[in-house]
């Protein structure tokens, strides 16, 4: 069993039904493995709502997605984890943009598999990831 924490670019996509990403995730519960999102990506997808056009079809959607998803809380221990990875990061001359590592601290603080296209995460030690979305 794998737990999987979804980055905004995977969850969006699974909140709109894609159906490449829906029927992987699909087969992948059948398994067993488990997904959520953190409270970064969740005010993330908050705001993707909220500039909408289509703001109620969309808020619908994500209370769809949410009730299927674990929600991970940005803890004390993960603002710790958070501190460690600004920290490495720095001293390898390699900043990330801070709400990605909020998410990578969440993380990596629960032993959680990211799902994201973001290829910045692959520099952060001790963090697995994978892409669902590359062809």
């Amino acid at each position: 069993m794998i737990k999987y924490l979804l980055d905004t670019n995977h969850a969006s996509r699974l909140m709109g039904n894609e159906e490449r990403i829906l029927a992987r995730v699909q087969k992948a519960q059948e398994t067993g493995d488990e997904f959520g999102i953190s409270m970064t990506v969740l005010g993330e997808m908050y705001f993707a709502v909220y500039a909408s056009q289509y703001r109620a079809r969309n808020e619908q959607r994500l209370m769809r997605l949410l009730s299927t998803l674990h929600i991970y809380p940005f803890n004390q221990m993960a603002a710790e984890e958070f501190g460690r990875i600004q920290a490495e990061q720095k001293a390898k001359g390699r900043p990330i943009p801070p709400l990605d590592i909020q998410i990578a601290a969440v993380a990596r603080q629960q032993g959680l598999t990211v799902l994201t296209a973001d290829r910045h995460f692959a520099f952060i030690d001790a963090l697995n990831t994978e892409n669902w979305l590359a062809a």
